[in-house]
């Protein structure tokens, strides 16, 4: 769990949170208003509303705000005492790649896929994984 979460505003525009988030190297910005989580702010959200120029460069319009693009709560949240393997079930189910940790509408932290991929690595440390085990399926189109 990151605990020291980098947030902005939903009236931030979003050319703003996309230097953060290039800036900070990060995914997901939690978007808080007064104290209290309002939303999240991907960089899918982002990849949304922005364009690539002639030069492959990514575009962000300047004259839209979070509030605008992000994904407003009901989100997605757990508490600091939810059991890793409920919160993996529920970020998989619901294909969430960052949950807020919350206590009440208070920010505490921020879980990400990263996150867990982290924590997994680190029990393999102390045990050997069996090698994985695949099959490659040839799809053909019918003519």
């Amino acid at each position: 769990m990151t605990r020291k979460v980098v947030v902005v505003p939903p009236d931030l525009s979003l050319a703003a949170a996309w230097d953060v988030m290039r800036r900070e190297d990060i995914r997901h910005l939690p978007v808080v208003r007064a104290g209290a989580l309002v939303g999240m702010l991907s960089d899918r959200d982002i990849l949304t509303v922005g364009t690539r120029n002639k030069d492959g460069h990514f575009l962000v319009p300047k004259n839209v705000v979070v509030a605008e693009a992000m994904t407003p709560v009901p989100l997605l949240t757990c508490e600091v005492s939810t059991d890793v393997r409920e919160l993996v079930r529920s970020m998989t189910m619901q294909k969430v790649d960052a949950v807020p940790v919350v206590r009440g509408l208070h920010l505490c932290g921020l879980v990400t896929s990263t996150d867990l991929l982290l924590l997994l690595l680190k029990g393999t440390e102390l045990q050997a994984l069996p090698p994985l085990d695949y099959e490659l399926v040839e799809e053909r189109l019918q003519a």
